[in-house]
């Protein structure tokens, strides 16, 4: 009876266990697979693993992906020894797999192709070795174990880790060449009245032995008399530029001067003479008011002809008859003017005294026993300042004992007609 029971027990346990040890079906994906799994290593699970065994552990995966775990074991019974599971290689072990079969490594990844550039531990053909078995080509269950040792063959090797190729450079950056130079900037007044464009000073130079009084100095210079015609004192400046082609000049005029009157042409300004300011008393064309007895003319001839007035003054200082016309009294002057000139052509400035004595910078006072009281004037506006050799920048000039008539002329600028 006993015996009996027995062995309805022993048949009813066995007949349970052989349920359980059928192959279960496919696994269906789940938790994180072993490597090499679709594309970069998030492989499917081998499935539920079936009575028996615990879930062959997906091992760390083949240089890269994390290590999926081969499934939850599912409750099945007892794990049945069946032999200790082929490690593959560097990949996941089989864990230990009970008769039932170990649990599906791989899920259902078909050729484990590992991806390329590296998350994926093989570099090109599917890794062989994650669990055990090849799971190069296997598609559902990998190397279900038949009972004994399981047939995971010889470890897999992971094969060379792919490379994602040389990192591609941007080329050479490109430098955007040389900086251009903007050239020389030279001004075309430079080039046509050069003499003027650095600034010209001007002069009545007091030199002599001829007797004078009062607040007049001598320009015989080393003669010691005043020739018939008076004293001419000229000084030519060539002009540049294309020859025979027309230039308007324009210039900025300040010092220090006496008075003259002239005719037949045109004051620049009709204002009455200023004894404190500075006065503009530019002269276009004509010639002197008083052609018998004239002195201290302060002019500029322009050859050849340019059709225009050619013949300019720098101190018409009144109307002809005016009371400012031969004032022995010297004043300031300051204003911007233009004429025009031939390239290759001359320009001739002249100071002309008939009796050969110059009015001397000692200010506004016709009294000839008053001291000389020579003015300076202020050139701090001027373009081009005189450089520290000139007489106009160590104000008031001096010759000798005697203190000049002077002008500081800039040409501003030079436009073709």
């Amino acid at each position: 009876m006993k015996r009996c029971a027995w062995f309805a027990v022993a048949s009813a346990i066995f007949l349970l266990t052989a349920n359980c040890q059928q192959p279960g079906p496919a696994g269906t994906p789940g938790g994180s697979g072993g490597s090499g799994g679709e594309k970069t290593g998030a492989g499917g699970s081998g499935g539920t693993n079936e009575s028996g065994g615990s879930g062959g552990s997906g091992g760390s995966s083949e240089s890269g992906g994390a290590s999926g775990s081969g499934g939850a074991s599912s409750s099945g019974g007892s794990v049945a020894s069946g032999g200790s599971s082929a490690s593959g290689g560097a990949g996941r072990s089989g864990g230990s797999s009970g008769s039932g079969g170990a649990a599906g490594s791989g899920g259902t990844s078909k050729a484990d192709a590992a991806a390329s550039g590296g998350a994926s531990g093989s570099g090109g053909s599917s890794a062989r070795g994650g669990s055990a078995g090849s799971s190069a080509t296997t598609k559902a269950d990998a190397a279900v174990s038949s009972g004994g040792t399981s047939s995971g063959g010889t470890s897999g090797r992971g094969g060379a880790t792919g490379r994602g190729g040389a990192s591609g450079t941007g080329g050479a950056t490109g430098t955007g060449g040389a900086t251009g130079t903007g050239g020389s900037t030279g001004s075309l007044a430079e080039e046509v009245v050069p003499d003027l464009a650095k600034g010209f000073y001007w002069e009545g130079s007091c030199a002599g032995t001829i007797p004078v009084d009062g607040h007049n100095c001598p320009m015989t210079g080393s003669g010691s008399t005043c020739p018939t015609n008076g004293i001419n004192r000229e000084t030519p400046f060539k002009v540049g530029g294309e020859s025979g082609k027309k230039y308007t000049v324009s210039i900025e005029v300040r010092g220090v001067i006496g008075t003259r009157c002239y005719k037949g042409g045109t004051r620049a300004s009709t204002v009455a003479a200023k004894e404190d300011d500075y006065n503009n008393w530019w002269y276009i064309g004509g010639t002197y008011a008083n052609p018998t007895g004239w002195w201290n003319t302060y002019e500029l001839k322009v050859t050849p002809s340019t059709g225009d007035a050619d013949q300019y003054y720098f101190n018409g200082s009144d109307n002809d008859g005016g009371n400012y016309c031969e004032r022995e009294a010297s004043y300031l002057v300051g204003y911007t003017a233009s004429f025009k000139v031939v390239g290759g052509g001359t320009m001739t400035f002249k100071i002309h005294d008939q009796n050969c004595k110059a009015i001397q910078n000692c200010g506004k006072s016709i009294v000839k026993t008053d001291p000389c009281q020579p003015r300076t004037v202020d050139l701090s506006k001027m373009s081009v300042q005189p450089p520290a050799s000139s007489p106009a920048a160590k104000q008031p000039p001096k010759n000798d004992t005697w203190y000049p008539q002077w002008m500081w002329i800039v040409a501003t600028s030079v436009t073709p007609v």
